[in-house]
């Protein structure tokens, strides 16, 4: 009976370590779950050797640190699309989604951020934020107004979008926001996936939606992928709910977090703004 005990002890200890281990690096070192960067810079000549007409543009950050956006300008519109894409990989894993934006005349920006695409700098919530407002002032230095900028963040650039379209937007609203796969708030994920652990004192990056959400006046299309098990449905659900209106919502039932573009919600997009300019 005492070796039960001793053999209960000695588990519960290695329990109580691993939960300490686990709870130690998520304060410490968010950047080992919640960010897979590609540290390869993108590669401009695999996009063009497949149709996609772009070329590299350079800008800083507000705190000077360099980088770069796959720019083209728009051809039969007169609005720019500016992608936001998520945690992992880098611009160069996105560009065939907006391919079809492209050939219906609008022009596309791909911002990269810090810690993605070759680029330096640490990956956190206020450093991705600055980045996706230096992406914006850019294109207020080439001439774009807000009213001619339609953001769109797929994932964890559904923050960066959301955020800039709060901040940026409230006086001067952008002409559109599009948020693929988003979630109300990245703690209440990681709840789901992490119950035992204090979250609320543990994530430091909270990349909360809702604290923007209300904040945002122009029109909204969310895209909601209904086997998502990065992010699940229920999360999206909830930030369009607390959206204002004009929104809309689209429900993929069988797709998942990455292959939205394979039940051509570029065409759903296309629609959503060829009805918007046809309302203003």
């Amino acid at each position: 009976m005492r070796k039960i005990y001793k053999i209960i002890a000695a588990v519960a200890v290695l329990l109580v370590l691993a939960w300490g281990t686990l709870a130690f690096l998520l304060w410490s070192k968010p950047q080992m779950f919640f960010y897979h960067p590609s540290q390869n810079f993108a590669d401009l000549s695999q996009a063009k050797a497949q149709g996609y007409e772009v070329e590299e543009v350079r800008y800083k950050s507000a705190d000077g640190t360099e980088l770069y956006a796959w720019f083209t300008p728009p051809s039969k519109q007169n609005k720019i699309i500016v992608f936001y894409h998520g945690n992992a990989a880098n611009i160069e894993g996105f560009f065939y989604k907006l391919k079809p934006l492209i050939q219906a005349g609008y022009g596309v920006m791909l911002p990269e951020y810090r810690g993605f695409g070759g680029l330096k700098g640490e990956i956190t919530e206020p450093n991705l934020a600055a980045d996706a407002e230096a992406a914006i002032a850019y294109l207020h230095r080439l001439g774009y107004k807000n009213s001619q900028i339609i953001l769109y963040g797929m994932s964890l650039g559904s923050y960066t979008s959301s955020y800039v379209a709060a901040k940026y937007g409230e006086t001067f609203p952008f002409a559109g926001l599009i948020l693929e796969v988003p979630f109300d708030a990245l703690v209440n994920i990681v709840k789901l996936v992490a119950p035992l652990l204090p979250i609320d004192l543990l994530v430091r990056d909270r990349y909360d939606n809702l604290a923007h959400i209300n904040k945002i006046h122009t029109k909204l299309l969310v895209m909601i992928a209904g086997l998502d098990k990065t992010v699940p449905p229920q999360f999206g659900k909830n930030l369009f709910a607390q959206a204002p209106e004009p929104k809309k919502m689209i429900i993929y039932e069988t797709a998942e977090h990455t292959n939205l573009y394979a039940y051509e919600n570029y065409k759903d997009i296309l629609t959503w703004l060829e009805t918007n300019e046809k309302t203003r």
